[in-house]
């Protein structure tokens, strides 16, 4: 057996790649729970074709969870670079529940603020450094994509990046303005073996150089977090709550309403971002 990178998928079929080469690739069995970003072990059938026949074991796994079911993204990132913009119609939310799932997965998140050169973007890069950067020391950089490619590569040098965010954002121009060609770099083999028909909305996989790997997904316009299942994985995934933990009259807090409770007075005390703070409290109380 030889060891490949996923780096597209699309239906029951896989495109993986081993050293320098292309396969199209199928499962053995009817398991087609592998994600771009898995290694696994494959038998070459013939030049064009492979078949995956295990998984190596993954650092991590990068999965919205809405109630009823789960949607994996990417696997083995060592960072995630959160593209926001003012337009198309912020999603803050979006924003924070990729920050929570970073934390919570102990991922690096970085967030990217694009499409500084239009005028409305002053005043929202402002709010965006002063909360994130400023005060939740978050690692915030503003950008336009079309001039600042240097930067991205810099963020993005040594790691395998999941790039996400919302449509229209500009993840896109990120891609291109970084990989030559990027969007034909696995078209030539997915139209040869499925007749022109490749429709995939999954992610992909680009080599940026030798060591540094990013992984542009689809536009989302909400990430699920239901995979957090305590109250105390929720409040240990903001970084604004990590010195109170445990620090409440009951032991049992819910930080709703309880008298005693030290998230309730920090807010109270401006000291957590009332936007936040609501974000933390709708998290918990979809626990109850």
């Amino acid at each position: 057996m030889i060891k490949a990178l996923i780096i597209n998928s699309f239906g029951r079929n896989f495109i993986v790649k081993v050293d320098n080469t292309q396969f199209l690739a199928i499962t053995k069995t009817k398991k087609t729970n592998y994600v771009v970003g898995d290694l696994v072990n494959v038998t070459l059938l013939d030049n064009k074709h492979a078949q995956i026949v295990s998984l190596i074991p993954r650092n991590n796994l990068i999965a919205r969870t809405d109630k009823n079911r789960s949607k994996i993204i990417a696997s083995n990132v060592s960072q995630i670079i959160i593209v926001i913009a003012v337009k198309p119609n912020f999603n803050i939310n979006l924003l924070n529940s990729c920050l929570v799932f970073a934390e919570s997965q102990r991922i690096n998140p970085i967030i990217i603020i694009n499409k500084n050169d239009i005028p409305e973007s002053n005043d929202f890069i402002e709010s965006i450094e002063y909360l994130y950067k400023q005060q939740l020391k978050y690692k915030v950089f503003n950008l336009c994509a079309t001039k600042d490619s240097n930067i991205i590569k810099t963020i993005a040098e040594n790691n395998q990046s999941l790039l996400i965010g919302q449509s229209g954002v500009g993840k896109s121009t990120i891609i291109n303005s970084l990989i030559l060609n990027a969007s034909a770099q696995t078209s030539d083999i997915t139209k040869s073996e499925t007749s022109g028909k490749h429709t995939t909305t999954n992610s992909t996989l680009y080599y940026l150089n030798h060591y540094s790997t990013i992984i542009d997904s689809p536009g989302l316009q909400e990430f699920g977090l239901y995979h957090l299942s305590s109250i105390d994985n929720i409040c240990s995934s903001f970084p604004e709550c990590a010195d109170i933990l445990g620090q409440c009259k009951f032991r049992n807090c819910r930080h709703l309403y309880e008298p005693g409770c030290k998230v309730i007075q920090s807010y109270q005390d401006n000291k957590i971002d009332k936007q936040r703070f609501e974000f933390l409290q709708s998290l918990i109380k979809k626990l109850l």
